[in-house]
């Protein structure tokens, strides 16, 4: 089990409390003061782990995409971030009471296509490395 920060989760926000899958598959936070990279915290519970007792590798896959669209639309507020292709290599498993961070980066951004790369880990421990390519679209606020 990896240790949980005191001020969890006082000192996070859900950034979108109206998405019924990530806050059914979650709840993924992030913190309320900004960092130095996008990232998003979940404290595992029973119920994100697999009939094996780890961490189910969807889960994982959620929050990384989440994670690296988080990303590729840092800094624009009037678009959102469409997954286009994301890899993932898994390398290790998660448990319950483990707190996992999923940190992204961008690699490159053009005109419509972002590439962005990030990790999940617990700790010290690295479970997942990831990459993807996203489309840059506009926000509809109406949806």
């Amino acid at each position: 089990m990896t240790a949980v920060p005191a001020d969890f989760p006082s000192a996070y926000y859900i950034l979108d409390p109206d998405d019924h899958y990530e806050m059914n598959t979650g709840p993924f936070y992030s913190p309320a003061e900004p960092a130095d990279d996008p990232r998003f915290v979940l404290l595992v519970e029973e119920k994100h782990c697999n009939s094996g007792g780890v961490v189910h590798g969807g889960l994982l896959m959620a929050m990384a995409d989440l994670t690296l669209c988080a990303a590729a639309r840092e800094g624009l507020p009037d678009e959102r971030a469409i997954t286009v292709q994301l890899d993932a290599q898994f390398i290790s498993a998660g448990k319950v009471g483990d707190f996992l961070v999923a940190r992204a980066e961008i690699v490159r951004r053009g005109g419509r296509i972002v590439f962005v790369r990030g990790e999940i880990a617990a700790g010290d421990e690295t479970l997942l490395t990831c990459s993807a390519v996203t489309r840059r679209v506009p926000c509809n606020r109406d949806s």
